[in-house]
């Protein structure tokens, strides 16, 4: 199941950023670093669910945690 959401994931956060690069708007970026964060989530949990004691799992899940921090910040400032 996380092995498909990581699939459907990339591809839309490729999707999402090579449409942002080829049209030059973008307005779209803050979905794109949402649907990043929740990869970054989901590729963390898969690989703690592999290794309880993986030291990428806890940095994915740090990235992660990062990103919303950031997406948070900065849509209450702009």
């Amino acid at each position: 199941m996380l092995k498909v959401l990581r699939i459907i994931l990339s591809i839309s956060v490729v999707t999402l950023g090579s449409y942002s690069l080829i049209t030059r708007t973008f307005d779209l970026l803050p979905y794109s670093f949402i649907l990043l964060g929740f990869l970054s989530l989901v590729v963390g949990l898969i690989k703690l669910k592999k290794d309880k004691k993986s030291f990428w799992g806890y940095i994915n899940i740090g990235a992660s945690a990062f990103v919303f921090f950031v997406l948070i910040y900065t849509s209450q400032f702009s």
